[in-house]
């Protein structure tokens, strides 16, 4: 049942790419209303299973500052996946484990071992090569991928942090934190896009692609997917966790009608193999 239900989480956030191609709102806009419209389901959550934990201000700030950057983070995704390909935009953004491998010894002293650097190595070529080689600059859209790459980067940190702080909060606090500091740390930049206009002209389409997004894609998958925590192994999980972009590129192409060039199809294979790799190697 728990694996059924990481699978059903993987399909969820794997369709977001499309979901996304179908609303006609900003990236900042769309982000800060995902955020938004989850609330309200995460506050049930958390009112259906909270514990006894405190809210402290120690406990609170990791979550501040996470959520801080998951808004962020939506934001650069959300804009990759409008201003390129969704495949090109999720296959970057799954080099987040290697950018993890990257800064453990740098900020938590974990050994780097030798699987891990050669993890490193083959994803990077895997990027070279979905990019085309050096004659694929010039013609690929590298606004898309440099926020594609941008947004692994900030989910790392989100890792990174997660590994050196510990809280005792439940996951359903936590989250919900999370989404209140990215409605807060996004609304400055919602603001500056005249919001009100844009939201009036959203068609019916847009808006219940937003409701679906924030209710289901983001409050409940959250839930289901921090409910296998304590029954499935970390392994498991992350095993699990790489339907999300197999999900994601075969929607584009059955949906959006995304073609896939030899090149991403190699680059792909040699980012997501080898970062599969990297989070089961022991050596």
């Amino acid at each position: 049942m728990n694996k059924l239900k990481l699978i059903l989480v993987m399909l969820l956030w794997g369709s977001i790419g499309v979901f996304t191609r179908h609303i006609a709102a900003s990236p900042i806009l769309l982000a800060f209303l995902r955020a938004l419209v989850a609330i309200p389901v995460l506050y049930i959550f958390r009112r259906i299973y909270r514990n006894n934990h405190r809210l402290t201000v120690k406990r609170l700030v990791p979550f501040v500052v996470s959520g801080s950057i998951l808004g962020l983070a939506w934001v650069c995704l959300f804009t990759a996946f409008k201003t390129t390909s969704i495949s090109v935009a999720v296959l970057v953004y799954n080099m987040c484990p290697v950018y993890v491998l990257i800064l453990a010894p740098l900020l938590l002293k974990e050994r780097l071992s030798k699987i891990r650097i050669m993890t490193i190595i083959v994803a990077f070529l895997g990027l070279f090569v979905i990019i085309g080689g050096t004659t694929g600059f010039a013609n690929f859209n590298m606004v898309g991928l440099g926020l594609g790459v941008l947004s692994g980067l900030l989910y790392a940190a989100l890792v990174i942090i997660n590994r050196i702080v510990k809280t005792e909060l439940d996951c359903s606090t936590g989250t919900l934190i999370q989404m209140v500091s990215a409605t807060i740390i996004l609304l400055p930049f919602v603001i500056s896009e005249n919001p009100v206009s844009t939201i009036n002209k959203l068609d019916t389409l847009s808006v219940v692609l937003i409701l679906i997004l924030g209710l289901i894609h983001t409050g409940v998958a959250y839930r289901l997917y921090f409910s296998t925590y304590k029954k499935l192994s970390a392994v498991t999980i992350v095993s699990y966790s790489y339907l999300e972009p197999v999900f994601s590129i075969a929607l584009s192409v059955m949906l959006l009608g995304e073609v896939l060039s030899v090149n991403q199809i190699i680059g792909g294979a040699l980012i997501l193999g080898s970062t599969y790799l990297g989070e089961h190697a022991k050596g």
